[in-house]
């Protein structure tokens, strides 16, 4: 399970290199708890800015917390050293970040062999299984043997989608996956992260997408860095 204990981030936001205004403290998240067990699905809704994205990514130890801790099982990964944490992250997450990962040099499905590799260790039959499921699911075939720089916005999100979740990792951390969808992408996503639920997964998303979130078993909302209230 994923246990967030009274996590609490602040951080300075520069003025501008052409203003006199001093830097700006942020307080990205006052205090957030929440507990998020295996299979579980919770989506976390609200404004811009409001948190969301912090969250997801002090979740995954890419940002340090001044106050508070995050476990996933019994592995303490606000605390631990930055390899750990990459150790961590790569067993128990795959990550849908709201821009592309990809290595520009690669085909997708290279970048998409690299994921599965690092995570595994090795190519096997399941990675051909995955790479068919995920291809269909997402309408990618066709994008397959194409560069990153030469996707369209979507194509680059759907494949960023891909990379995530073709590690079949036990949590799914999902940051806006619809950001750059159509609406026919976006009910596609959606009912892939319903599939990964019913197959045993945790899933904790972040989005301003009611419809998207409506599959969630629990739903809350964030406002100023705390979540507000407990709307599912």
């Amino acid at each position: 399970m994923i246990r967030i204990i009274d996590v609490h981030i602040d951080y300075t936001q520069g003025a501008g290199v052409f203003s006199s205004a001093p830097p700006e403290l942020v307080h990205a998240l006052r205090g957030v708890s929440l507990d998020i067990n295996t299979n579980d699905y919770v989506a976390i809704v609200g404004p811009s800015g409001s948190g969301k994205s912090t969250l997801i990514t002090a979740v995954a130890g890419l940002m340090p917390v001044i106050k508070g801790d995050i476990y996933i099982d019994k592995h303490k990964i606000t605390r631990a050293r930055r390899g750990r944490q990459a150790k961590l992250r790569g067993r128990y997450f795959g990550i849908i970040f709201q821009f592309s990962e990809m290595l520009g040099r690669f085909t997708v499905e290279e970048n998409l062999r690299f994921a599965y590799a690092a995570a595994h260790g090795q190519l096997d039959d399941a990675y051909q299984e995955r790479l068919q499921y995920l291809a269909k699911r997402l309408d990618m075939f066709a994008l397959l043997t194409a560069y990153p720089g030469k996707l369209s916005g979507g194509q680059l999100q759907k494949t960023a989608i891909a990379r995530a979740l073709i590690k079949d990792s036990a949590f799914i951390l999902a940051d806006e996956p619809s950001g750059d969808l159509d609406p026919e992408s976006v009910a596609r996503v959606k009912r892939l992260l319903r599939e990964e639920h019913e197959r045993g997964k945790g899933i904790l998303l972040v989005t301003h997408d009611s419809k998207l979130a409506s599959d969630a078993k629990s739903i809350f909302e964030m406002r100023d860095g705390q979540i507000s209230s407990h709307l599912k």
